[in-house]
């Protein structure tokens, strides 16, 4: 961010742990939709329902903010065009790979997308490349394989979570990208505008397809209010990101967006007992050590430097 933005603050570590942990907090449910929902809905109606709602939730909170969000047309549309078309398909790859994995296996596969990111920016942006990726990449090629090793069953439940194994990979490579337009974007404009262009072009993308489906599977209307909740809490958790990444570093707030995987296996115990296996575990941890190894400081490095 420009040293003189005016979206900067003051840094505080502290509190931009805790907007972090409340943004990942927010995301958890969201993430789960699919298990939640177990059938009622499909995948592309959540994910419907959650931009719809956050269009809703944006753009109402930008007009009573009197925020200028489309008195002109951003000249980064395109930007926010492919951002909305890879947040739907991350999202319902994730959605639907939640709803067949363990929670917290879906989201430690899905953490892999700090690494593909890495690879995407090294082919498209030619970036460098380092040692430290690759031992990191290697760390979180070798966690998901573990977990992918976990979901191994017999018959039909072995090829349901191969599925669900795909989806999130998928899931990762979506929201990698995600994140490279992310990048360029966040530096040149502001926080309602970003979030309105991105859920109003990702509504508007899904909305005749849902609507057809809805009709034909003929899917009640108190069906689709009781998943209102999704847009506004993605928004909120959205915003709680944007103020955590503006108070401390990428770096600082790696760790805490790291153990989503943690919050995710409790979220899962409570509500549905689920229990990460042994080497689900083991393959979490090396995707986590994976990511720190790509985000934190290496101090050694520096008090070479010094000396």
């Amino acid at each position: 961010m420009p040293p003189n933005s005016i979206y900067m603050r003051r840094e505080n570590t502290v509190l931009a742990f805790a907007l972090a942990l409340a943004g990942m907090s927010a995301f958890t449910p969201v993430f789960a939709a699919g298990k939640i929902a177990d059938g009622l809905l499909p995948v592309a109606v959540l994910v419907w329902l959650r931009f719809l709602g956050g269009a809703v939730t944006i753009v109402g909170f930008g007009t009573i903010r009197r925020t200028p969000i489309f008195r002109r047309l951003s000249p980064l549309w395109k930007l926010h065009l492919m951002r909305a078309f890879c947040g739907v398909g991350g999202l319902a790859c994730t959605i639907y790979a939640a709803s067949i994995l363990p929670l917290a296996d879906a989201t430690a596969i899905g953490l892999t997308k700090g690494i593909i990111a890495i690879a995407l920016a090294g082919l498209i942006l030619k970036e460098l490349i380092t040692g430290r990726h690759w031992i990191a990449g290697l760390l979180c090629v070798i966690g998901a394989y573990l977990v992918v090793r976990s979901t191994g069953a017999d018959g039909g439940a072995s090829q349901l979570a191969l599925d669900g194994v795909l989806a999130a990979l998928l899931a990762a490579v979506f929201m990698a990208c995600e994140a490279l337009i992310m990048r360029y974007i966040a530096q040149r404009e502001d926080t309602v505008t970003i979030l309105a262009y991105v859920n109003v072009f990702a509504s508007v993308l899904l909305t005749v397809p849902v609507l057809w489906i809805i009709s034909v599977q003929d899917i009640p209307w108190s069906s689709l209010a009781a998943f209102a909740w999704l847009g506004p809490l993605a928004i909120v958790g959205q915003s709680l990101n944007i103020s955590a990444y503006r108070r401390a570093g990428a770096a600082t707030l790696a760790p805490v967006y790291y153990g989503s995987v943690v919050l995710s296996a409790i979220f899962a115990y409570a509500v549905w007992g689920e229990i990460p296996t042994p080497l689900a575990a083991l393959g979490a941890c090396l995707i986590i050590l994976g990511g720190l190894v790509l985000t934190l400081p290496i101090p050694f490095r520096r008090a070479r430097k010094v000396s």
